[in-house]
């Protein structure tokens, strides 16, 4: 998967072992979280007949995220399918203020997982934080229990997964990179001054099971989507 989807992803992994990994996709705004996970995953069951993918976005609508795709060169794939939360929440207004959103994840996993099998074999989850704003849960003890069961469920269904993750730019964090321990891989999406003016960079924090660069790489928009260029100038 690391090697032969997103253009140039390659330069990056030395190995390619993913399977049944968790991995955290995190970074500010505008750094294409969405488009590079779709993107990764698109490619991959294009490489993979038979096999099928789950997008659960809850912060924005399945239109927008396929409108936004398009607009930089990303068809859809008719194999990953999108669990728009927008349109369920819309759908039971009144019984969504009472929802557990988690256990709704969970739910969803487990019966595509009862429904298809072994072929759906890639989950994402867009995002971590929105899903712990509709998870309403105040002790922090709780939540690192859900989320570590969260965790072990997608573990046992034998996905690959995908959590994507906003980055807060004062620092702060829900439940202070729990996650980042629990997860396999780490992969930090973001935007930085260069010498050539402001570029998109992807870094591989961690990832088990695997040997890769630490080096932070330009990511660009071509014409047909998204592409991995060599080490950023001011990490050569």
């Amino acid at each position: 998967m690391f090697q032969n989807t997103v253009k140039g992803l390659g330069k990056i992994f030395k190995t390619n072992n993913f399977e049944n990994l968790i991995i955290m996709v995190e970074g500010y705004t505008g750094a294409m979280k969405s488009t590079f996970t779709y993107s990764i995953m698109s490619k991959y069951l294009d490489n993979n007949p038979g096999k099928i993918g789950l997008y659960a976005t809850i912060e924005e609508t399945k239109e927008s995220l396929l409108k936004n795709l398009k607009s930089v060169g990303i068809k859809p794939n008719d194999r990953i399918f999108i669990a728009d939360y927008n349109r369920t929440r819309e759908m039971y207004r009144e019984e969504s203020e009472n929802t557990d959103f988690m256990e709704l994840t969970e739910k969803l996993i487990v019966s595509t997982k009862e429904e298809r099998g072994d072929s759906f074999c890639v989950f994402a989850l867009d995002s971590l934080n929105a899903l712990y704003t509709l998870t309403k849960l105040d002790n922090e003890q709780l939540m690192r229990m859900r989320i570590y069961y969260f965790f072990k469920l997608l573990r046992d269904a034998g996905l690959t997964s995908f959590i994507l993750k906003e980055m807060p730019r004062n620092g702060q964090y829900l439940i202070k990179e729990n996650e980042n321990f629990l997860s396999d891989g780490v992969i930090e999406l973001g935007i930085k001054r260069t010498m050539e003016g402001k570029k998109r960079f992807i870094e591989v924090i961690k990832m088990r099971q695997n040997q890769h660069s630490m080096k932070q790489y330009i990511m660009v928009v071509e014409e047909d989507g998204l592409a991995v260029m060599g080490p950023s100038v001011d990490d050569m």
